[in-house]
């Protein structure tokens, strides 16, 4: 199944009048972990430009995504 980003753009700007201000980043948040897995890179990065929401969201998502440990502690 392909997924057009400019009608998920336009769904996501759509639905987010309907979430409380206080609560868009939690759901952009939610939103671009489901994204992550049905979209590319080049589309992930063009849907998380819809608005500050969405690109903050890919930003948080993307930088979680560096850490190369999985959460272990080093040993010395």
């Amino acid at each position: 199944m392909t997924i057009d980003v400019e009608v998920l753009s336009e769904l996501y700007t759509i639905m987010k009048q309907y979430v409380p201000s206080k609560d868009r980043q939690e759901c952009a948040d939610n939103l671009m972990s489901v994204m992550v897995d049905m979209l590319g890179d080049q589309e992930l990065k063009e849907f998380g430009g819809t608005d500050a929401t969405l690109k903050k969201a890919l930003k948080e998502y993307t930088s979680d995504d560096g850490d190369d440990n999985d959460g272990e502690i080093d040993e010395w």
